[in-house]
């Protein structure tokens, strides 16, 4: 009896495994969502203000930090750190440029108007330290091989909601 069920413990997760993406896959298909709304011509609407910048904030996101150039988003325990380096057009290499480690996904996106790059390291079992960027915006988050096509998705169409608010200068003061 133990056979039977040692052979049907192994027939699960050989069909497990081969029902799952390989890291290359996943991050391929998440390439593919970022390459999509980096070359789609549709402006994704803000429905968030920050201190100097309108973005889009999915509903179920919550802001947990902000300052002038970072919030700290969360949804159901993940975090979700999006950066913003107003000084940085979206052709801008800036962020890029610092990357140190090619880790296990390193791919760039190139239009005439922006640079963007999708890169990921391993973090542990299943985990994935996932960035992504256009020119001096940039978001990352850690995620699983599962989830990394739908959150990579959601954090290019943040950055590409991303609207510098016009400082006002010169004003009439009364």
């Amino acid at each position: 009896m133990s056979y039977i069920k040692a052979l049907l413990l192994m027939l699960t997760v050989a069909v497990v495994a081969a029902c799952s993406p390989s890291a290359e896959e996943a991050f391929s298909q998440a390439e593919s969502e970022v390459r999509s709304v980096v070359l789609s011509s549709e402006e994704i609407e803000t429905n968030y203000s920050f201190d100097r910048f309108d973005a889009y904030k999915p509903d179920d996101f919550q802001v947990t930090d902000a300052n002038p150039h970072n919030v700290v988003f969360n949804d159901g325990g993940q975090p979700y750190v999006l950066f913003v380096n107003e000084f940085e057009a979206p052709n801008s290499q800036w962020f890029y440029n610092r990357i140190s480690d090619e880790g296990v996904y390193l791919r760039t996106i190139e239009t005439e108007d922006a640079f963007a790059y999708i890169h990921a390291i391993e973090h542990g079992d299943d985990q994935y330290e996932v960035h992504l960027g256009i020119g001096g915006i940039k978001m990352s988050t850690i995620t699983s091989l599962s989830q990394v096509e739908d959150d990579a998705k959601l954090m290019i169409e943040i950055i590409s909601s991303v609207e510098q608010i016009e400082e006002d200068e010169g004003e009439d003061e009364e």
